[in-house]
């Protein structure tokens, strides 16, 4: 506990004028005002779940009963369908169990989930008013972020949420532009042992949180691209695990994911961070889309299949059910129905992202040299062809 909360306090300090690897200097207004309402609405939230984490183990023991069985990671390349995957795999209630970002955010523990439920429902039965003041709430803070990444509190969300108390959440470089944050986007090769058995023993102990309350016969679903840098790790620590890793065309994948977290970025400094973040990431995808192959050609048969987001977006339902032939399960008639459904809708989707190497400051030729062999290897146009 003392190494984390020194932890905290070197992030507290860093974030207020961090170092931008050189690229900028001085004091940002705009970061200042940002880090005076962000720090302490962080530290409230985290001292509410934290006390309801407290609380599952006098109210709940027998959480850490539950066993996690098969539990099934989507990874991958960022902006490369983890999300569409995600949802599709959710649509099998019978099966999956997954995280909510409601849950994530404001009901990480058992005893929270139960307390909202109980206002859920007698919020029903005086007609649902706080329902409908939440509903236009989301929407008011949410529905700026739907041409980045479209989603609601109550929807299927990625669960790097869970680590955040714990400091595993690589999304906090964008409060905090740390070395110690980044080093988490190269988890298997960098961390040390000790500091994976941390992050996943923390982890563990939410996804029995989330199937004690959801259902332990349930199978465990997880999305978060994120845990690429973690597969070994995680694979380690759930020995029975599935993985489905996502790529897509470098030249789509790579742009997209920089133009989320320039935004990103600006939001939280104000200043143009472009470089910054670009020079980072494309280091961090170089490793995602390497490290991504070379675990899923290591696990063994049965347990890890590949998405190519070109055959997904153009056949959803008969990729998933490649992939449960794959893992050896049956879908119900319920939810081959629903992969019909999908597979229906897929002929008339069109991407409503349009972004630009040059305006981005990517340059293809250096996107051709970084990302040479994944061209190469999935046959995809390299830039400009």
């Amino acid at each position: 506990m003392g190494a984390l909360l020194k932890a905290y306090g070197r992030l507290f300090v860093r974030s207020w004028c961090p170092d931008y690897g050189g690229t900028l200097k001085g004091v940002s207004p705009r970061r200042w005002l940002v880090m005076a309402l962000f720090w302490p609405l962080f530290a409230l939230l985290q001292a509410i779940n934290g006390a309801g984490l407290l609380l599952d183990y006098l109210l709940f023991p027998d959480f850490r009963r539950v066993r996690v069985r098969e539990p099934l990671f989507v990874v991958g390349v960022p902006r490369s369908g983890t999300t569409f995957l995600h949802r599709l795999l959710a649509g099998d209630r019978e099966r999956f169990t997954t995280t909510a970002l409601w849950e994530l955010i404001f009901a990480p523990s058992i005893t929270q989930r139960f307390f909202w439920r109980g206002v859920g429902r007698l919020d029903a039965l005086v007609g649902a008013p706080l329902s409908r003041l939440f509903f236009r709430l989301e929407r008011w803070v949410l529905g700026g972020l739907d041409d980045v990444h479209q989603t609601g509190l109550r929807d299927p969300e990625e669960d790097y949420l869970a680590l955040l108390p714990v400091l595993g959440c690589f999304l906090l470089v964008l409060a905090v532009p740390d070395p110690a944050l980044w080093r988490l986007t190269y988890a298997d090769r960098d961390l040390p042992a000790a500091e994976k058995r941390r992050l996943m023993a923390a982890y563990r102990r939410f996804v029995q949180r989330h199937l004690y309350f959801h259902g332990e016969h349930r199978t465990f679903l997880s999305k978060n691209p994120s845990f690429t840098p973690f597969m070994a790790t995680l694979a380690d620590a759930f020995p029975d695990a599935r993985f489905i890793g996502c790529l897509r065309n470098p030249t789509a994948a790579v742009p997209s994911q920089i133009n989320s977290i320039v935004i990103g970025g600006k939001l939280f400094d104000g200043r143009d961070t472009a470089d910054y973040w670009r020079e980072g990431f494309l280091a961090m995808l170089d490793y995602y889309y390497r490290h991504l192959l070379e675990q899923l050609d290591g696990l063994p048969e049965g347990r890890g299949a590949l998405s190519v987001m070109e055959n997904l977006a153009a056949a959803p339902g008969e990729s998933v059910s490649g992939f449960y032939r794959t893992f050896g399960w049956t879908p119900s008639p319920a939810y081959r129905a629903f992969l019909d459904g999908e597979d229906r809708r897929a002929a008339g989707y069109r991407s409503g992202h349009r972004y630009s190497l040059e305006n981005l400051g990517v340059d293809p030729g250096r996107l051709a040299a970084t990302f040479g062999w994944v061209y190469d290897r999935f046959g995809y146009p390299r830039p400009g062809d």
